[in-house]
């Protein structure tokens, strides 16, 4: 069982790095390689710290653009579409149906390593009381972070792949059953991540927020810990993983006791006000800011990936100096998700499965057909480069997606769009080759507590949407001035409403790829990704939708990842169990 065995039940560990400064060094090594006995590791506090630092390694890794060549998870959704399908991406690969069993393009690095990881939390926690550490304060701060920092992997791991096998020991100790391991249901490894989440928020010595300076950025603290514990409770009553055993009211009762609990403790909305020449609204600023350790001058974030996106280069517009690839294109199907600025829904669906006949919403009065981004729910302006909009806020030049255009469409460029649109969300408008402003990727925050508190909440009720999941969704909206939605909808109606708002606040944030997986509403939006065109004739523009690409992956089969074939093999030789997903 190599990532099971070998990797979990390693002899010696490399110790390389202290605890806070995780990409500094240190020098402990007392062997060549700088190999150590794990007896002699925690006989000593520095090398204590460092071995936790090991268990952080996956924490760490870049989100956002690391799907293979700068690649996003958005383009393997009904959001976006990868331009370097002409040369074979990941995206493109996923999407036409050829991820199997023994090669999944979109899990490199692998995520069934993070058991790996795990590995390190359980043999931290195994040891940590009788390590020697240089007080009790800092060993309790210690224990903490290792219970939260597992949690954190196997929410990532059932998110992929469903239940998963629990492990919570040293499996280096030889006399570790595997014979005896099983799939554990969604709904078991929730309860751990919340078992675990519990013990970091009850911790007297983590604060709800990473540190006190940049060194300390990503350390677990109770914030992190909430965060996690929200959204395991909203996956675990969602239609997908809800076996009865932890429903939506205690799912709502999770999500409420985290978003008090983080406002009892200063997180907030971003709403600084923006005077960078760069940012239309402060929605637009927060996703080209990094983030404040301290939460002061940015409230929101509660966990932050480490490396900063190159989106100028790689997801930009070919008149910045520089960029390589368009990458991620905004889908029509994305532009046709955002309200007009009264609150209206402007495309209720389409008549064919094309998506090139819209059904217009003859209540959405500032809709026009003619010009179809004016009015529009700002959101949309501060994440998507469509036709007509300034490249610099206040600027005088203009991208055009039209036939010799600036920015114009083309089948086969990988610096031109495929969808008449490029991603602006996480850009900044100054970058170049000289310097990247650009932002950096948000693993948790603020307004998806609201948005997992208001789902959950209204599916917990009998009918009518509760007031208190209403107000969640409307401070979310507040923020770019978007109406509110008012008191009394139905359960259906709210429902409706929630799920459009998860599609616009946290576009590009890679939870739209989980969220129709999770409302098992995939075979509706993996079908079909399509564009707008805009033709200039007699010096008048006019808009023409057109299909970019028609996908594959869109059967049941595709709701989860599957398990490594290798891994399913070995787990069968040693228990006799198939531990694959359904369809692999």
């Amino acid at each position: 069982m190599k990532k099971l065995h070998n990797k979990l039940i390693g002899a010696s560990v490399l110790l390389t790095c202290t605890i806070w400064s995780l990409y500094g060094c240190t020098d402990v090594a007392e062997h060549p390689d700088g190999r150590l006995d794990m007896e002699e590791v925690f006989t000593n506090p520095t090398r204590v710290a460092g071995y936790l630092n090991s268990c952080y390694i996956g924490i760490t890794r870049a989100r956002g653009d690391n799907y293979g060549n700068y690649t996003m998870l958005a383009s393997c959704t009904d959001e976006a579409h990868d331009v370097k399908d002409v040369i074979g991406s990941v995206a493109s690969l996923w999407n036409n149906g050829s991820a199997n069993a023994f090669s999944n393009p979109l899990a490199a690095p692998e995520i069934w390593n993070y058991y790996e990881y795990i590995r390190c939390c359980n043999v931290f926690l195994e040891h940590i009381p009788t390590a020697r550490t240089y007080s009790e304060t800092e060993r309790q701060g210690y224990e903490g972070q290792a219970y939260g920092l597992r949690a954190y992997y196997y929410l990532s791991l059932i998110k992929n792949y469903g239940g998963v096998p629990l492990i919570l020991k040293d499996t280096r100790d030889d006399n570790f059953d595997y014979s005896s391991l099983k799939r554990n249901t969604f709904s078991e490894c929730v309860r751990q991540i919340i078992s675990d989440c519990r013990r970091v928020v009850n911790n007297n010595i983590l604060g709800y927020h990473s540190g006190g300076s940049d060194a300390e950025r990503s350390m677990m603290c109770k914030g992190m810990a909430y965060a996690i514990m929200s959204e395991a409770a909203l996956y675990a009553a969602s239609p997908l993983n809800n076996d009865g055993t932890l429903d939506w009211s205690e799912a709502a009762k999770l999500c409420k006791e985290a978003v008090d609990s983080l406002e009892a403790h200063g997180y907030s909305l971003y709403k600084a006000s923006t005077n960078d020449g760069a940012s239309y609204n402060a929605y637009d600023a927060y996703f080209h800011s990094k983030s404040d350790v301290k939460g002061i001058s940015d409230p929101e974030t509660i966990l932050e990936a480490r490396n900063q996106m190159d989106i100028w280069k790689y997801q930009g517009m070919p008149i910045i100096s520089g960029q390589t690839y368009a990458g991620s294109c905004p889908s029509q199907e994305l532009i046709d998700s955002y309200e007009t600025i009264d609150g209206k829904q402007p495309i209720l669906g389409y008549s064919d499965e094309t998506h090139l006949h819209p059904i217009i919403n003859t209540e959405a009065t500032l809709y026009d057909e003619h010009n179809p981004y004016a009015n529009r729910d700002p959101r949309m302006r501060a994440s998507v480069y469509y036709h007509g909009v300034p490249t610099v806020p206040e600027g005088s030049t203009l991208v055009s997606t039209a036939d010799n255009g600036n920015c114009a469409i083309s089948q086969n460029n990988v610096r031109y769009t495929r969808t008449g649109y490029y991603l602006r969300k996480y850009i900044n408008c100054n970058s170049n080759r000289t310097l990247n402003s650009d932002g950096y990727f948000k693993i948790f925050r603020m307004a998806e507590m609201y948005l997992n508190y208001a789902e959950a909440a209204n599916e917990a009720t009998a009918s009518v949407a509760p007031n208190e999941a209403v107000d969640a969704v409307n401070k979310v909206r507040s923020r770019v001035g978007m109406p509110k939605i008012p008191y009394g909808l139905s359960k259906e109606e709210f429902r409706t409403k929630v799920r459009h708002e998860r599609q616009i606040e946290l576009a590009f944030e890679e939870h739209r790829f989980y969220d129709v997986r999770r409302w098992k509403i995939l075979d509706e939006t993996g079908k079909i990704i399509t564009g707008m065109k805009p033709i200039k004739e007699n010096g008048k523009t006019t808009f023409e939708r057109f299909v970019v690409n028609r996908r594959n992956a869109y059967s049941d089969k595709y709701l989860r990842f599957a398990i490594p074939g290798k891994e399913v093999i070995k787990l069968k030789n040693k228990t006799g169990l198939n531990f694959q997903n359904e369809g692999w």
